[in-house]
């Protein structure tokens, strides 16, 4: 296995090559297309498939007339893609590495949950040891990795050859042809079939939690992946559960933007709309990721 710091290091040096690249095409070749999906009548290609060398499941987003069509993971990337990805490659995430998170923090670990329910930075926190102050939530290759930067992710996506969406790719998805606040309608009501929000499961759990959304979700922190009804396109967890890194418009390698809302967000916090912006080596408890692929369509 490669010697961890220099695989950390070649990794990390494709971050700016991995943002400059982002609209270049990938052939189709990786992939192995689920016949059960069926195609796209548009355009022939795959409704579903997975990426051979990540072993993440995509779907398709049909383009548009402004728009490529792509490929995004139908959910979160979880503990078990992770953990391949660093049994293949020794990488060590900025968590496990001290990577500066900002002046205050420049030493190994996250922000992560604390028993009322706010954040404090610990130095156990990462994606193997996830939430280390509460002592209470099992690590299981079903949830999604926690505890990831911006960077991380883009190591990640970088090795295999994907790439990050754009927040307007991961909008087109999450809204699948939807013109409402939410991916169910206009209310929030309906919110605990559809996605794990800050609701009346986790004001349980966490004091702090005091303007919880008004329905019960059965989670009081995050959910493995899949766990609630899928929208209207095949994804999961588009919205709530972890916020998820995203590029900006210009896919430039410096602005990264969480959209979606996490288990910590209100009902405001996962309109389709929302959008927030953290340091590219910042980690938390509550964000994740899901990769992209850009498509080569015949003719182009």
């Amino acid at each position: 296995m490669p010697h961890p710091r220099l695989v950390a290091s070649a990794l990390l040096s494709l971050l700016g090559a991995g943002c400059a690249t982002l609209a270049q095409p990938i052939s189709l070749e990786g992939l192995e297309p689920d016949p059960a999906a069926g195609v796209d009548a548009r355009s022939g290609l795959p409704k579903r498939a997975t990426h051979r060398r990540s072993g993440v499941v995509l779907r398709l987003v049909p383009g548009e007339a402004t728009a490529n069509a792509l490929y995004l993971a139908e959910t979160e990337l979880t503990v078990g893609s992770w953990r391949r990805f660093v049994a293949e490659t020794g990488y060590r995430s900025d968590a496990e590495w001290g990577v500066t998170d900002d002046p205050a923090h420049a030493a190994v670990g996250a922000f992560t949950a604390t028993p009322a329910g706010g954040r404090e930075w610990h130095e156990q926190a990462n994606w193997s040891r996830i939430f280390p102050l509460l002592g209470t939530e099992e690590l299981r290759d079903d949830l999604p990795v926690l505890y990831l930067s911006a960077a991380d992710a883009v190591a990640f996506t970088a090795y295999f050859g994907l790439r990050l969406p754009s927040a307007a790719e991961w909008e087109r998805a999450a809204r699948a042809g939807a013109t409402t606040r939410f991916p169910w309608g206009d209310e929030g009501g309906d919110a605990c079939r559809r996605a794990n929000l800050q609701d009346r499961a986790g004001a349980r759990r966490f004091p702090e939690f005091n303007v919880p959304v008004p329905c019960d979700d059965g989670f009081a922190a995050v959910a493995p992946v899949a766990s609630f009804a899928p929208n209207a396109a095949g994804f999961f967890d588009l919205v709530g559960n972890v916020e998820e890194w995203c590029v900006d418009a210009d896919h430039t390698p410096s602005h990264y933007e969480l959209v979606g809302g996490s288990w910590v967000a209100d009902a405001d916090g996962a309109t389709f709309a929302q959008r927030a912006s953290l340091h590219q080596h910042a980690r938390r408890d509550f964000i994740g990721f899901r990769p992209a692929l850009a498509i080569e369509l015949p003719g182009r």
